[in-house]
């Protein structure tokens, strides 16, 4: 069912031999702050089923000081670059491909997300914690050897400043979570549900940025992703994985992004705000319009893409 000309889709990474993610290299990383090992294993050894380490080439720092910032006149300022950033080594064998993983595994990736996001709730300098994946060179990969990366920020990111303020100013206008308003109206329409399960919904993007775009939401009303329960993981986990899989036989293997947009840390519930997951597959290059403008085309319709992708999805 692969499409025709749905470039760019490299998943291949030029990356040096031996892999510093696999077993029998763990000095090539940090030492690890988290790690899902049988008992008796050896920390920062080998033996370990996931593991998550500081970055080795973070973006930023947890030594600087969050609270110096420089003006130069009245034009500019910044920042330096506190927060902490690590990656987290989803399995010990060399996959590129997340859905090569069992179910269990693969919800021991979002319990990790999950307790990650908690640990750096307790830094109360840190305000938000991006978590995403990059699979593929296209979409950013530097390596092949499936991972996420979790970065925490003493800001809360402006396109999640964005979401919650539109979201909050619906609510003032009609008392209502945009969010569970969508998922009404997805679930009644039906015309761009990819999957469904209990808790979970899958969605390709009304308003895609690349074709093909979804997003996954919890049904329930729930703000923020560090909430979300063991047996809840494994039900995303299944979800997610079918998706995946439906995705990569419509597009053959693509590259993408995945990224969760969760409420900030030690936020309260929220009543206009659901965390969720977006996935970007890399179906177009951004040009002109795209990065000049913020103006985005697709060559697919989100109910064309979801119809093509419901059909693909494994049984």
């Amino acid at each position: 069912m692969a499409l025709e000309g749905a470039e760019p889709r490299a998943r291949r990474n030029g990356e040096r031999q031996p892999c510093p993610f696999c077993p029998g290299q763990e000095h090539e990383t940090p030492n690890e702050t988290l790690a899902h090992r049988p008992p008796g294993s050896r920390p920062d050894g080998p033996g370990w089923l996931l593991r998550v380490v500081p970055n080795k080439y973070p973006a930023v720092h947890p030594d600087l000081d969050d609270r110096v910032c420089s003006m130069e006149g009245m034009l500019y300022l910044s920042n330096p670059g506190f927060g902490r950033s690590e990656v987290l080594i989803e399995c010990p064998e060399h996959l590129s491909d997340p859905t090569a993983l069992a179910d269990d595994r693969f919800a021991a990736v979002f319990r990790a997300y999950r307790d990650r996001i908690r640990d750096m709730a307790a830094d109360t300098r840190l305000a938000y914690v991006a978590v995403f994946k990059n699979l593929g060179a296209e979409a950013g990969a530097s390596l092949g050897h499936t991972h996420s990366q979790i970065i925490a920020l003493p800001v809360v990111p402006e396109s999640i400043a964005r979401e919650l303020a539109g979201g909050e100013a619906f609510h003032a206008r009609t008392g209502r979570c945009v969010f569970c308003d969508l998922l009404t109206r997805e679930l009644a329409a039906a015309e761009r549900v990819v999957a469904r399960s209990e808790n979970f919904l899958a969605v390709t993007a009304y308003a895609p940025r690349y074709a093909y775009e979804l997003w996954v939401l919890p049904r329930r009303h729930t703000a923020r992703y560090e909430t979300i329960t063991d047996a809840e993981t494994h039900e995303l986990a299944v979800l997610l994985k079918r998706v995946l899989v439906g995705l990569d036989r419509v597009l053959a293997e693509p590259a993408y992004n995945w990224f969760v947009h969760t409420a900030p840390l030690r936020s309260p519930e929220l009543p206009h705000f659901h965390w969720h997951i977006e996935i970007l597959p890399r179906t177009a290059r951004p040009a002109g319009l795209e990065w000049g403008y913020g103006c985005f085309i697709t060559t697919v319709s989100p109910e064309q893409a979801a119809a093509q992708l419901r059909r693909a999805l494994p049984t």
